[in-house]
């Protein structure tokens, strides 16, 4: 069946009410991470009522992040089953673009932590360099339309995504139509009263108006499809195909402009899902959201202690007229040392004229919960203390070096779907830069060598791997103690001493004169060598007669030395 735009406009009806629906969670989880949990504006009253936030959902998130945040993500590249491409021209390619990416898939990151999931919108930019012509963008999950129909993320019939373009864009775009412009406004700060809306007319000036616009990516028939609710009250295609800049000029293409070595197409939206239900495998499952309540119980105590503390202040009943206006000022400064004078009328008792206000305790089982709470989500965060920073005799360097690895632990499946999301991105780049150099052959420096890279060069079916620091200084600097460790069994095998120099010299940035071998004459060679040491000729006789050089021959020789 056809892609239709009432098709579009249901499919984009359900997804608002779906996320109509959870915005008032969202709203909370949002709070929760900003250390925002409480309404300050329902307090009135704030110098009579103390309202204590703890940090426990930003310590939940960023503990995650610590552990899972790869400083200079990269993948290790394997080549073509059929020999097409260089997969050694892809991986520097795609190292080069994650270096400058890992803020994004940070955000990606810890969005996707924070909410159900997350995405990574990959999408073309206007630039003179063929290797910035991608723009990388974290994506909301209520921004992505997803078949929710789908058993998998791969078997999708489409997949949409929806943003906010301003009129005057939108008629640079797609010609001077008639739009119905809205104010912008963010998910999160609707009302929950609004409903689905079809092109809603702006009060404000003409230059805030917007349209929403949806990119469709229709898998099942191969187009691209752009829709709006702003434009033709969602009846017609706001435009179908995409426009691609090439040296002849702006190009129309209708189907999906990227495709993999096997022509199959290949949509620039990067899902991450660190949790899923196995029932809806295209939603996604908060992280925060399943220890909020242990969160909330953490601030709700924590107030209820502070203010009772605040209620233990030291206050006193006093007999009126025993004390003067001077002596109480004493009283209640409290100073150290301190003699106040009062006058006593006969037979009354200071002990009857001041007495202090009793207090109730607090009572111990509030400690006792606050403690069940806390046991309740260190559970519930399923990271061990030692990944929180925690110091423990019972963590041992085993325990640090599984961490490290991403093995046998929350972390590593986390890690595993991290890295799931980085090898589909670097998946994603390398077709659209396939396309991109379709008629634009560059030069570029690969391993110290200057290398022609084509469009060929990238059409390829790659086996794509992620690695952690893939080219860290660190990493580099475990490659240079490994490559020195190595010198001596590389000469045992036979490698050349030439080739171990250069080697040397690539991985340490030496002047390129140290890789330049160096003929060393006879006399000076002899010169260099300890005394005592035989001519070569003479110690290559000395070595038949199993005469080491300085020393003596063996026993069973010893008659071949000796005068006739």
């Amino acid at each position: 069946m056809k892609f239709e735009p009432k098709t579009a406009a249901r499919i984009f009806r359900d997804h608002e009410n779906y996320w109509d629906d959870k915005r008032p969670r969202l709203r909370q989880l949002k709070a929760v991470y900003r250390t925002n949990y409480w309404d300050r504006g329902n307090f009135l009253d704030t110098d009579f009522q103390i309202i204590i936030e703890t940090s426990r959902a930003y310590e939940f998130i960023e503990g995650y992040i610590a552990s899972l945040f790869s400083r200079n993500p990269s993948v290790v590249v394997k080549g073509d089953v059929r020999g097409r491409g260089s997969a050694m021209k892809a991986q520097a390619l795609i190292n080069q673009f994650l270096l400058s990416i890992r803020n994004h898939v940070e955000d990606a990151s810890r969005l996707a932590l924070i909410y159900p999931c997350s995405f990574l919108k990959m999408s073309p930019v206007e630039s003179s360099d063929v290797f910035k012509r991608v723009r990388i963008t974290p994506v909301k999950p209520w921004d992505v339309l997803v078949d929710d129909k789908a058993d998998s993320w791969v078997e999708q019939r489409y997949i949409g995504h929806r943003y906010w373009v301003s009129l005057h864009e939108a008629k640079k775009r797609w010609g001077n139509k008639k739009y119905k412009g809205q104010a912008k406004e963010d998910f999160l700060k609707r009302k929950d009263s609004d409903t689905y809306k079809t092109g809603i007319e702006s009060e404000s000036d003409p230059f805030d108006e917007f349209i929403q616009v949806v990119e469709f990516w229709d898998i099942q028939d191969d187009r691209l499809l752009v829709w709006s609710p702003n434009y033709s009250n969602g009846e017609k295609w706001l435009f179908d195909g995409i426009q691609i800049e090439t040296e002849k000029g702006t190009e129309k293409i209708k189907r999906i402009p990227f495709r993999t070595a096997d022509d199959d197409p290949i949509v620039p939206i990067v899902p991450l899902f660190y949790s899923r239900m196995p029932d809806e495998p295209t939603r996604g499952y908060s992280a925060l959201h399943r220890v909020y309540d242990q969160i909330q119980e953490t601030n709700i105590a924590r107030t209820f202690q502070a203010n009772a503390v605040r209620k233990a202040a030291r206050q006193w009943v006093v007999e009126k007229g025993v004390f003067d206006a001077e002596a109480l000022a004493k009283i209640s400064q409290g100073r150290d040392g301190e003699f106040i004078e009062v006058e006593l009328s006969p037979g009354q008792q200071l002990a009857g004229s001041i007495l202090a206000v009793p207090h109730t305790p607090t009572p111990p089982e509030i400690q006792r919960y606050v403690e069940q709470v806390q046991s309740d989500l260190d559970r519930g965060s399923v990271l061990a203390p030692f990944t929180r920073g925690e110091i423990s005799s019972r963590a041992t360097a085993t325990e640090i070096t599984a961490l490290a690895s991403y093995s046998h632990n929350e972390v590593g499946r986390l890690a595993r779907e991290r890295d799931a999301a980085i090898e589909y991105l670097a998946r994603v780049y390398i077709s659209m830069l396939s396309l991109y150099m379709k008629d634009e052959p560059d030069l570029v420096v690969l391993n110290g060598k200057a290398e022609v890279l084509r469009a060929e060069d990238l059409a390829g079916e790659f086996a794509y791997f992620a690695q952690d620091s893939g080219s860290t200084p660190m990493s580099e600097v475990q490659k240079k103690g490994e490559l020195i460790n190595s010198v001596a069994m590389l000469l045992e095998l036979g490698v050349s001493r030439d080739e171990i120099r250069k080697e040397l010299v690539r991985l340490f940035d030496l002047p390129e004169s140290f890789s330049e071998a160096v003929e060393v004459a006879p006399e000076a060679s002899m010169a260099q060598m300890p005394p005592g040491t035989p001519p070569p000729a003479e110690a290559a006789a000395a070595a038949d007669l199993g005469i080491m050089p300085g020393g003596l021959p063996s026993p069973e020789r010893i008659a071949e030395v000796l005068p006739s």
